[in-house]
């Protein structure tokens, strides 16, 4: 499929109008493929390479999209592009903190058993009684139940969130900008990961890869929106740490350091522990929290921030 994409966006409003509106449905693996083959020749259009690293696992395809040369690069700038799926209880993101995010998922499964569990009695309950009902109750109770059947099946598969700015919108739309303007810099590469939303698995498979060692990673989450940002890494990467937040004098930063290692282990910092964890959002009872996403209210973005954090990246990733 060639491009649809006549021009090359290059304001922020537009890359988010882009990778927010026009290239927003990143769910399912058909709307992957369009995705794809949207961004592909984005890319190359920059005269970057692009190229797939795939999962051997056929039941659950992963496809991170790598741009640039991976191998050669000193600097990793990572986002997930896939979407999650729309949660039905309220929900809140904890970047660092994957057992929180764990208890709610579980609350989710928990909610969606006992639909099944009602379904399957209803079910049964209209069979036994089929029989006597007369011909309109037989139409609307079949009616109703494979309304609920394929109502079930959605919820098995995930419902996809409608608007996705924070996770991830923005963060595609901030990345393809610095793309842009490091085009003639070999010291830069680029990863998308796939099904990172939901557990990780995209940065899991990244770090199967043998081209990935020494690099100094950067990972994008969350920064459409929120009051506070922070920069989490482990020791070893304060040096890496400071060079970023004195690149952005602009903006008060969280240096959140992981002393703990036990802490740390509930991170994406144990994947990558050489990596730079950049987020927006709240701390509420000394825990660092997004919220909005997974829900239609996702739907918020600062644009001059993310122009801010840009030029400050730019500079890091250039000097």
């Amino acid at each position: 499929m060639k491009s649809s994409i006549t021009f090359l966006p290059k304001t922020m409003k537009e890359l988010m109008m882009l990778f927010g509106v026009t290239l927003a449905k990143r769910y399912t693996r058909t709307q992957k493929r369009i995705f794809y083959s949207q961004a592909e020749p984005l890319f190359k259009e920059l005269g970057f390479l692009f190229e797939f690293q795939k999962s051997r696992n056929r039941l659950s395809q992963i496809t991170n999209i790598i741009i640039g040369n991976l191998a050669k690069a000193q600097y990793v700038v990572l986002c997930p592009y896939d979407t999650p799926a729309k949660s039905l209880l309220p929900y809140r993101y904890y970047p660092f903190n994957w057992s929180e995010n764990a208890r709610q998922e579980n609350r989710e499964i928990f909610l969606q058993t006992i639909f099944y569990i009602g379904v399957c009695a209803l079910i049964y309950f209209v069979a036994a009684q089929f029989s006597v009902l007369a011909m309109w109750q037989k139409i609307i109770s079949i009616a109703v139940l494979s309304a609920l059947l394929i109502f079930s099946y959605k919820l098995i598969i995930g419902i996809a969130n409608p608007i996705n700015f924070n996770r991830n919108s923005a963060s595609l739309a901030l990345l393809f900008s610095l793309a842009q303007h490091t085009r003639q810099s070999k010291k830069v590469a680029y990863v998308l990961l796939d099904k990172n939303t939901g557990n990780n698995a995209g940065l899991k498979l990244l770090a199967e890869s043998q081209r990935v060692k020494d690099q100094k990673l950067i990972f994008l989450d969350c920064l459409a929106n929120g009051k506070e940002t922070v920069c989490a890494h482990e020791p070893a990467s304060s040096t890496e740490a400071q060079k970023l937040i004195a690149a952005l004098p602009q903006i008060k930063f969280i240096d959140h350091q992981f002393e703990d290692k036990d802490r740390m282990k509930d991170t994406n910092l144990q994947i990558f522990p050489n990596m730079l964890h950049l987020c927006v959002g709240e701390v509420e009872n000394r825990k660092f929290l997004v919220r909005n996403t997974r829900s239609k209210n996702d739907f918020k973005v600062d644009i001059p921030r993310l122009e801010i954090l840009r030029e400050g990246l730019i500079k890091y990733l250039e000097g």
